[in-house]
């Protein structure tokens, strides 16, 4: 049973990696990209909790790795931006500003 869950957890895992592909890298509907963006960031992190708490570390780890996706969801959120010109994402390091120049094409980014 405890195999199955693990397995289960792996398929989602990379069905949600295809589905990220197939959406974001080589999609083009820019305003979805924009509009999917936090759900996908949101499910994604909300996989790695639920393996987090299957996994069971000592509490002390688990909780603090909880708290710590908090601010990194929130954070991959507002520092990834999509170039209305040609789709593409453009991301900036944390605890910056997001990206003014999308870059793939070196546009403005809105």
């Amino acid at each position: 049973m405890q195999q199955d869950l693990i397995i289960i957890f792996a398929i989602v895992w990379v069905g949600m990696a295809v589905g990220s592909y197939m959406l974001f890298q080589r999609g083009k509907d820019v305003a979805r990209k924009r509009k999917l963006w936090p759900i996908y960031t949101i499910g994604s992190n909300v996989v790695v909790a639920a393996v987090i708490v299957y996994i069971q570390p000592p509490l002390y780890t688990m909780l603090a790795l909880l708290a710590l996706l908090v601010p990194v969801t929130i954070m991959t959120v507002r520092s990834t931006k999509f170039c209305d010109a040609c789709g593409s994402p453009s991301r900036s390091p944390f605890f910056m500003k997001p990206p003014a120049n999308c870059s793939h094409c070196q546009k403005p980014l809105k």
